[in-house]
């Protein structure tokens, strides 16, 4: 595994990578740890190892035909099996331990070893995590700098509060660009940052009704105390006042700036919003609530959403999804047998797996055509990818199979349905996957 891994940095640095490009294995990849296992007892702590993690945000890099994060071999790494965890090449890529166990409540150190060349990112130069713990991001941009080599390690440290008994910490990627080797964390009592003041709570926040029929808050910012700086704002909503602020209800972390957008409201419901200021020494008391509401419900006649990519006109950038993940590719994609066909770039981006569309704001009970948009980029036997469909509960399609639709592979095919938009007005399409991952292109309404 070592000398394949060399020969590929090799090849790598002779500028070769696009050769080596093309699809990812059709199997989707699952963890091979569940982030329970116990911690071995070291000086001073105990030791969690990344390859015992659960992984999770799997996405396809087919520059280098494989799937991220991924299990890599290292003869540096501490842990008996030599294996560490390659966090790059995904933007929703985690690695979580659920089984953190510490005897006391407290202050508690992580140390994170790890390993990165600067491989295909040659001006990256540091590359940074988050770090969750129990639920609540501790830090977005936790640094770790380039080591030189693959092989040779470092460790990074950030102190974090524990509760007695089991903790869940999670590193989780900020960006594509992500730490190529995490080898292990160990976890000591004690240790301090040059922060040790909580922050104050944000003042003046307001929120109002915005022109885009969403609600907008601003905030001032919170005073750093000496020592500190204020890292991120926690923004959590509630449906009555006086709610209690929690996981459950945060909508979002603000890492730059002092506003957030809240898209995701309900029109004429009534909404309760506080905003927490996050530093090293930890949280601060949330502001002074505020409340708003989207006064109008707005109606659409139409929808156009380019699945797992970036707008292209006249579709807007992937939205209004929940589960799958992103697969992209560079394949030529046929487009002659379709009529009204997606720019070809659409169909080089899709969302596979298990993951549901779910579009609002339509007449309630209007009728449309839903057209979806496919091609099959990696099989060429008919069987080989099929999947359900559902719009509003209702089965529409089973065991639908891009390629024999299409007839041939890098091929665009598009299925044109009529569906009624529920009392909400609203369109909720669904993707089962049956054999292998479901898999979209493009979905319009209109």
């Amino acid at each position: 595994m070592k000398r394949a891994s060399l020969v590929l940095l090799m090849l790598l640095s002779l500028g070769v990578g696009a050769a080596l490009a093309g699809p990812c294995p059709a199997q989707f990849p699952t963890s091979r740890g569940d982030g329970t296992v116990a911690g071995v007892a070291v000086a001073g702590g105990t030791q969690y190892y990344f390859k015992d993690a659960l992984l999770n945000g799997f996405d396809c890099f087919e520059q280098l035909s494989s799937w991220f994060p991924s299990y890599i071999t290292s003869s540096n790494a501490m842990n008996p099996a030599k294996e560490t965890v390659d966090m790059a090449y995904t933007t929703e890529g985690t690695a979580t331990f659920s089984n953190v166990v510490v005897p006391t409540a407290g202050t508690y150190t992580l140390t994170m070893r790890y390993a990165f060349a600067t491989g295909l990112f040659p001006g990256v130069l540091n590359r940074p995590e988050g770090i969750l713990v129990n639920g609540i991001v501790m830090t977005s941009d936790l640094n770790f700098p380039v080591t030189g080599d693959f092989d040779t390690f470092s460790t990074v440290s950030i102190a974090v509060p524990l509760n007695a008994g089991q903790n869940t910490v999670q590193v989780f990627n900020v960006a594509t660009q992500s730490v190529s080797r995490l080898d292990s964390m160990t976890v000591t009592a004690g240790g301090s940052n040059s922060c040790s003041v909580l922050p104050l709570a944000p003042g003046g926040l307001s929120v109002a009704e915005d022109s885009n029929n969403a609600i907008a808050l601003t905030w001032n910012a919170s005073a750093a105390p000496s020592g500190c700086t204020v890292g991120y704002y926690n923004v959590f909503r509630g449906a009555t006042s006086g709610f209690i602020p929690s996981v459950a209800n945060q909508i979002a972390t603000v890492v730059s700036g002092t506003k957030y957008e809240d898209t995701t409201g309900m029109c004429q419901t009534p909404y309760y919003y506080v905003v927490q200021a996050v530093d090293l020494a930890g949280l601060s008391v949330t502001s002074t609530q505020a409340s708003a509401s989207i006064s109008q419900c707005p109606t659409v006649s139409s929808a156009q959403i380019n699945a797992g990519g970036p707008a292209v006109a006249p579709f807007i950038s992937d939205v209004d999804f929940a589960g799958g993940s992103i697969l992209s590719h560079k394949n030529v994609i046929d487009l002659s047998g379709v009529t009204n066909a997606a720019p070809m770039t659409v169909y080089q981006d899709a969302r596979q797996g298990n993951f549901t569309y779910t579009l609002a704001g339509f007449v309630p009970g209007s009728s449309h055509t839903v057209r979806l948009h496919f091609a099959e980029t990696y099989f060429s036997t008919v069987g080989s990818r099929t999947f359900n469909i559902s719009i509003n509960g209702t089965q529409v399609m089973t065991n639908f199979d891009i390629f024999a639709a299409a007839g041939a592979k890098n091929k665009a095919v598009i299925q044109e349905l009529t569906a009624n938009a529920d009392s909400n007005g609203t369109f909720v399409v669904t993707f089962t996957s049956v054999v292998n991952s479901s898999l979209l292109s493009a979905i319009e309404i209109n």
